[in-house]
């Protein structure tokens, strides 16, 4: 069984898609030239909405590309799941795993250091009950945890200021396998699906 570990991410929804699984994602832009994400076609201005674009949810782009491998990953029962991650091969991220988290989350600078190009992300407005940010997407080539790999991975760019992880692990990443979680032994277990 899967939990959310929104204790202390408040910022989570802002940042993350927090609609049911059913509900529809649109992509619209506005007079500025500046992307928006919003939950179902309602909440696009009318003046919008015959340019709005489904972007999640039922009808959505398929998986990201190669996803493979299994891992454990250890933790205090009790205490937020701090993940040990790559980027691209090589770069070492701190993650908060977050089943509630609909997109994986990198601080920007992260991004910089596993190669990323940051221009060539995609501006947008992320939408929330906590406000709106403007935040960036790009991809990264791979995310790794342990021997659970997903390959051409879109994550937002965005520092979500939280001390000790450089971002959160999302369900982007881990809807690629079975996830399941021990609190009992603290043992958070990835497997292919």
């Amino acid at each position: 069984m899967m939990r959310s570990l929104a204790p202390g991410v408040t910022l989570l929804l802002l940042l993350a898609w927090t609609s049911p699984s059913e509900a529809q994602i649109y992509r619209w832009t506005d007079e500025r030239g500046v992307t928006n994400y919003t939950e179902g076609l309602d909440s696009v201005p009318e003046k919008h909405r015959a340019t709005a674009v489904a972007v999640g949810g039922p009808g959505a782009a398929g998986p990201p590309e190669k996803a493979g491998g299994g891992t454990e990953i250890k933790f205090a029962p009790g205490r937020e799941i701090v993940v040990e991650a790559r980027l691209n091969g090589g770069t070492s991220v701190r993650l908060l795993l977050d089943t509630g988290a609909q997109r994986t989350v990198i601080n920007p600078r992260v991004l910089v250091a596993a190669g990323v190009v940051l221009s060539t992300g995609q501006a947008m407005q992320m939408k929330g009950a906590t406000g709106t940010a403007s935040v960036s997407t790009v991809q990264v080539d791979s995310v790794e945890v342990g021997q659970a790999r997903v390959g051409k991975l879109a994550v937002i760019s965005h520092d979500i200021e939280q001390d000790g992880v450089d971002g959160l692990l999302g369900r982007d990443f881990l809807d690629q396998f079975k996830v399941s979680i021990d609190n009992k032994e603290g043992i958070v277990t990835l497997s292919p699906k």
